[in-house]
């Protein structure tokens, strides 16, 4: 008896160990991920006048350029409000800048802040709508009195934050995907489009451009939802980052969009000009054979008015796989295609793959080749 009690206690007694172990590695762990995000991130604070931001801006240290991140644009009465604010001691958030280059800054959060600031400090805006302040309604900044002018001039009143060029890229993106600006969150596409700027993202804007692209998503006017939150840019995106990952996706877009755009940052001539060349083909091609119900689901005997992301992963992949000659024989027998394609959607499976988990591997594998299958019937 005694000789069991001993070796019951034992092994309790390694169990512990291992345990403690156990705890003890993964302690050590998320000390690691502790210290590695303090140094992933390196930041430099200081407070500015108005007079400092706007010169900055004037002289391109800060570069708000109007197609650089958010799309949406402040009213003049928002911009208004803004500088009151200013005038009244109230504290208004820090605005946000990431180092590209010594001396050089992009803005992560507060485009809006920073553009109302130097639209007032170059008189271009007259101030509007004020609620304290009705003294100086209409006037623009040469035209306040000396004391509030000169308190613009001088007097820190902003807060700037500024990403290190050593700061972590992946770091950088948590940034941009956490903070708030004008109280909504920035997209991802939004994200990359300050994260990721160069010759590749410019390609992306152009061709964003295209009417047919424009017209599925339903962007009309600058105000369509789909243009502020920069749809048609990322579906430029998708449709690139799906051409080179579809065979082998991680599952993830959003993580497989941002590698295709930090792989491609900055790439040369020839891969912009083949790009483009890509893009503007396929979309053509879909525009040709599907028509007006191109990315759209049929159900029940007529075409939902809906582009689907998971269709237009399908269609564009597939025409581009083809050559010109299997394209053109394609269009000449689309009506017979169209009869064959409607087929698709009473397959349970493919219908999931464009509907639901469109961004598991093997959904997209799926849905991609049935319609290849389908389309290369009539070539």
């Amino acid at each position: 008896m005694a000789a069991r009690k001993v070796s019951g206690t034992s092994l309790a007694h390694q169990e512990d160990i291992r345990k403690s172990s156990r705890s003890s590695a993964r302690d050590r762990e998320i000390a690691k991920r502790f210290e590695d995000a303090q140094v992933s991130l390196v930041l430099q604070s200081s407070d500015l006048s108005l007079e400092s931001v706007s010169q900055m801006v004037e002289t391109s240290a800060i570069d708000v350029k109007p197609e650089f991140q958010r799309r949406d644009r402040w009213t003049q009465a928002q911009s208004s409000a803004l500088i009151e604010s200013f005038l009244l001691n109230i504290p208004v958030p820090p605005v946000y800048l990431a180092e590209e280059q010594f001396g050089r800054y992009s803005v992560i959060d507060g485009k809006q802040r920073i553009t109302s600031i130097n639209q007032f400090m170059s008189n271009t805006l007259a101030l509007t709508n004020l609620s304290r302040f009705e003294e100086i309604e209409g006037k623009r900044f040469l035209e306040l009195p000396d004391e509030l002018a000169n308190a613009l001039r001088v007097r820190p009143y902003i807060r700037v934050v500024t990403l290190l060029r050593q700061s972590d890229p992946e770091t950088k993106y948590e940034v941009f995907h956490r903070l708030n600006s004008g109280g909504e969150a920035l997209n991802a596409q939004e994200i990359r489009n300050v994260l990721y700027r160069g010759a590749f993202n410019d390609l992306l804007q152009r061709l964003a451009e295209n009417n047919f692209l424009r017209n599925r998503l339903k962007i009309t006017t600058t105000r369509s939802p789909a243009f502020k939150a920069m749809q048609d840019v990322e579906y430029v995106l998708r449709f690139f980052t799906v051409d080179a990952y579809w065979r082998d996706f991680s599952g993830d877009f959003r993580k497989s969009m941002n590698s295709y755009m930090r792989a491609h940052r900055d790439p040369d001539e020839k891969f912009l000009s083949e790009k483009e060349s890509q893009f503007v083909r396929a979309l053509a091609a879909c525009e040709s054979i599907f028509g007006r119900h191109a990315f759209q689901r049929f159900e029940r005997g007529q075409w939902r008015n809906q582009m689907l992301s998971g269709l237009y992963d399908a269609q564009m992949i597939a025409v581009s796989s083809m050559s010109d000659y299997q394209l053109s024989t394609v269009i000449r027998n689309r009506e017979k295609m169209i009869a064959r394609y409607k087929d698709l959607f009473d397959d349970e499976d493919f219908n999931a793959a464009i509907r639901t988990g469109t961004n598991t591997p093997r959904r997209l594998t799926y849905r991609i080749m049935r319609t290849i299958e389908c389309l290369s019937d009539f070539a």
